[in-house]
């Protein structure tokens, strides 16, 4: 039986196109979102650096036959890049199990790609790219944390401009859930009068889904003051990147500096990431635009509202591991409130 080999990157940049265009037969019509596509270029630029180093491209093996000799080179070429690429990962890029596993579910799905739509028989063994990525507790406002930066007057009164508008948009973003990119597409034809006052009409950028969020007064005062006839969207509009240093400007000017080590795992075992200066992280210095979509969600389920309500509001599907993290979260924020008064129902003084 003949064989014929391919190289793994032009595959690999055929597979981004397609995504971007909307051309995967499992996802035919459906454009991924800008993040996701950015996500599988850098992949693209890890494997470039990679071959640059190993000094040779990786290569994708057309068999169809069952010769066991064949099959076991193949075996042991997927073995060696892998223990390879797992070593250029974690120790020249300095990465942690969560990043290289998603790395590594990138290959995999381009790998299917190339097996399903360019119907090509590769012999892979891609099923084994896979390490375990612990989950990594997110950094997230307190509901004590998020009622200060929506009531406090005085603090609110001695922020700059720049600074009011930033808690404005960050309050607005830690209470309905969205992602920032959904959040920054909000316009006036999505705010709905309704019985009860406005709500916001919306469908996911990222996954599609259409949802409805009924806003609190506060929101509704947050959307008045940067409503404008020649602005048609109901929010600040700022860039992730400027965003990510306001807040965590925000939140220092909040007082909550304190230190907060930002633990990973690398190979499995937990590192510590500190900052340039080899010190601590705080909590201010964690606190990013992903942190508002976590508080909202974690906030509502602290708060009462049932798992499915907030998933119809977050967009997580049933069963989703994502989601699940925020109410192991959730739950232990209420644990530990319940264990204090428990304490002091049992202590008579």
């Amino acid at each position: 039986m003949s064989t014929k080999t391919y190289l793994l990157r032009p595959l690999f940049r055929d597979f981004i196109t397609k995504s971007e265009k909307g051309q995967r037969e499992k996802y035919p019509g459906k454009k991924l979102t800008k993040g996701t596509i950015r996500q599988y270029e850098f992949v693209d630029q890890l494997l470039e650096e990679y071959e640059n180093l190993d000094g040779a491209p990786i290569r994708l093996l057309v068999y169809k036959g069952t010769s066991t000799r064949i099959l076991g080179q193949e075996k042991r070429y997927w073995q060696r890049f892998l223990r390879q690429f797992l070593d250029f990962l974690y120790s020249r890029k300095k990465h942690h199990d969560s990043y290289v596993a998603a790395v590594l579910k990138t290959i995999r799905a381009c790998i299917n790609y190339i097996i399903q739509d360019k119907h090509l028989p590769v012999v892979s063994f891609h099923k084994s790219f896979k390490v375990k990525a612990p989950s990594i507790e997110p950094v997230i406002l307190s509901p004590q944390q998020l009622q200060f930066l929506i009531h406090d007057r005085p603090f609110s009164e001695r922020l700059s401009p720049r600074l009011a508008r930033t808690k404005d948009l960050f309050v607005f973003g830690c209470t309905v859930g969205l992602r920032y990119s959904d959040l920054m597409a909000l316009e006036r034809k999505h705010l709905i009068p309704t019985d009860q006052g406005y709500s916001l009409n919306i469908r996911t950028q990222k996954t599609g889904t259409p949802v409805q969020i009924p806003l609190p007064p506060y929101l509704i005062d947050i959307i008045k003051r940067y409503k404008s006839p020649r602005n048609r969207y109901l929010l600040p509009r700022l860039s992730s990147t400027n965003v990510n240093l306001q807040v965590k400007e925000l939140c220092i000017e909040a007082g909550w500096d304190h230190p907060l080590p930002k633990l990973r795992h690398r190979r499995g075992r937990v590192v510590e990431q500190r900052t340039a200066d080899g010190g601590t992280q705080t909590f201010a210095g964690q606190v990013t635009a992903h942190t508002m979509r976590r508080t909202a969600i974690t906030t509502l389920l602290i708060m009462g509202v049932p798992e499915l309500a907030v998933r119809r509001i977050s967009g997580h599907a049933p069963g989703s591991k994502e989601f699940y993290k925020y109410v192991v979260i959730a739950q232990d924020y209420v644990n530990q409130h319940l264990t204090h008064a428990f304490s002091k129902l049992s202590n008579p003084n």
